[in-house]
Parts: structure tokens; C-alpha cells; sequence
């Protein structure tokens, strides 16, 4: 089973990381609506984050895949842009087609693919030290790797770690970690840099939390892929160049239900900004108050698209 965290400390954690996370600046007030169709006219590409816009766990959202069949029929152009890190992208496109959303590959973008681009600036001869199942398919990423477990020597002989997925974590694996870099500072890439995902019944701990936990420990300050950071929204814009053409990036929209990841990142990446608070992160509360806490303000808030 996977391990869990509260809303509260999961918010808590998300304003101690601000630190590695880009600044961005955010309208005076957030316009409340009642679904993406309402504001139709002030966009033409939508960037949708998955977990808590269009499933949770591995539940479809009701609904959200009869919205993004109107807006494309509305000649919306819609972009997936997930940091879920463990599946390849073939298999994120099998897992974003099996919630009934039909898109082209290429319009679904994953923290994944940003550290795979990002792993070619270290040395092709490196060894690293992967978090991951088996079914992760590491082989993918066009690396020398080993999967790490229980074993304490693994950790010592790999030139450098990646957090991919926490699908298989195991906590003990956090105190090895935190020892080995201990004894030998090495590259600490992160997959996934959310702290929490939205589940069936809770939120999980990701890959995030466990690079937070290092940093407390050790001082190594992680080189995150995925949102908010900017490499996977760079990504994105290539993806809107080659099938859009220019867009004016006010007529984008990134769509999550995270202020620190979706929001924060989509308005870093000069984006307009839409906030889910039905089903994911801020499910069950009024978000108001985590708005003015973390000053990220959505330009537009609804409960589900």
C-alpha cells in the first residue's frame, strides 16, 4: 500500500519547497465558473493536467472526457501535460486513451519526457540508481541503470540517483538513500517532483516528498523535471509551435487542481491558469484560504472541467 500525508502538511511541505520552485506573477482576483465550455472563447490550447482533472487514481473523472470531446469539436487544441513518471510514453498514452480521451501521442506530455531530454546533458557512461517497478520500462530512458531496492551496496556503486515513480517504495529505501549520499554526494534527479498524488481514498506520497526528505537530510538539492518546473512546459510549447503555429500564451490555459505544481507553473510559463478543486488536491475544502496562504491565485476556479 501506498504511503499517504494530510492536505495540511502536504501544503505545508509545498510552501517549504517553494524554494526550488520559478516565480511567476498572478491576477489581483480569480473569476469562479462553471466549466472550461464557459470561457470557450478566451482560448485555443488547453493544457490539462491528469490526476484530479481527468481521473483520480486510475478512476475517470465522470464527465471529463465528454468536455475535452466539446472543446476539441470546438477546435480547441487539447495537450495532457502530466507529471506522472512511470509509465513510458507509450504506456501514458494507453493510460490517458483508457479514461475514453482520444488524442494524437504527441499531445500527451510527461515529467517523464522532460528528464529523459534532460539526462542527455550528464555522461552517457553513468550508471544511475532508478526508483521504479519493473513495468516502468527504465530501458526507455536510454541510460545505464540499476532498479534499487533493499540492497545498501547498490546504492553505493551508482554515479547518481533518479525518483521515477514511488508505485513500488518502500520506506526503508529512503534511509538508504539518505545514508549513501551521505557518504558520497552524487545527482539527484527527480521524475515526478509532486509531493502528493490524488487517490481513490487518499493522497499518496510521490517522488517529490522523497527528494524533500533528502534535501532536509543531506543539503543535495534535487534538478526536478515536471511542473511547476519549466522544462516539461517547454516541451508544451514546442507541441502548441508545431500544431497550432503561434499562439499568444494568454490563450493558453494549464488546468490542475495544484496550486504549487499546476498553477504556479502554468503562470510561470506566461499562461492563463485554471484551478479543479472537486476532486484532487483541495477536495472537501474551501480553497480560498490555501490561495491566500501560498499567494498563487488562479485566474479562473470551477470544480471539475
Amino acid at each position: 500500500m501506498k504511503q499517504t500525508l494530510a492536505l495540511a502538511e502536504a501544503f505545508r511541505l509545498y510552501e517549504k519547497a517553494r524554494r526550488f520552485m520559478p516565480k511567476a506573477r498572478f491576477p489581483d482576483r480569480t473569476r469562479q465558473i462553471t466549466g472550461l465550455v464557459d470561457i470557450a472563447d478566451e482560448f485555443d490550447v488547453a493544457l490539462l493536467d491528469s490526476f484530479g482533472v481527468l481521473n483520480v487514481g486510475e478512476t475517470a473523472i465522470p464527465g471529463a472526457a465528454a468536455c475535452v470531446k466539446t472543446l476539441q469539436d470546438m477546435g480547441k487544441h487539447i495537450i495532457v501535460l502530466t507529471n506522472g513518471a512511470t509509465p513510458d510514453q507509450p504506456g501514458a498514452v494507453k493510460k490517458i486513451k483508457g479514461f475514453g480521451i482520444t488524442l494524437d501521442s504527441a499531445d500527451i506530455i510527461s515529467s517523464r519526457s522532460a528528464l529523459h531530454q534532460g539526462l542527455a546533458a550528464y555522461d552517457s557512461s553513468m550508471v544511475w540508481g532508478v526508483f521504479a517497478p519493473e513495468h516502468a520500462n527504465c530501458a526507455t530512458l536510454d541510460i545505464n541503470f540499476t532498479l534499487l531496492g533493499d540492497d545498501p551496496d547498490t546504492y553505493d556503486e551508482v554515479d547518481g540517483f533518479i525518483l521515477l515513480s514511488t508505485n513500488n517504495w518502500s520506506p526503508d529505501w529512503l534511509d538508504l538513500l539518505i545514508t549513501s549520499l551521505k557518504n558520497k554526494s552524487r545527482p539527484l534527479l527527480v521524475g515526478n517532483p509532486d509531493l502528493v498524488a490524488p487517490r481513490e481514498t487518499a493522497m499518496s506520497i510521490e517522488p517529490g516528498y522523497n527528494a524533500w526528505k533528502v534535501f532536509e537530510a543531506t543539503g543535495i538539492e534535487p534538478e526536478n523535471f515536471g511542473k511547476p518546473h519549466q522544462h516539461v512546459f517547454e516541451l508544451a510549447k514546442i507541441r502548441i509551435q508545431v500544431a497550432c503555429g503561434e499562439v499568444d500564451p494568454a490563450r493558453v490555459l494549464m488546468v490542475g487542481d495544484s496550486l504549487h505544481t499546476d498553477i504556479l507553473g502554468g503562470a510561470a510559463a506566461g499562461f492563463k491558469t485554471v484551478l479543479t478543486t472537486r476532486d484532487g488536491f483541495l477536495k472537501g475544502v474551501d480553497s480560498e484560504p490555501y490561495i491566500k496562504a501560498s499567494c498563487i491565485r488562479p485566474d479562473f476556479s470551477l470544480p471539475g472541467i
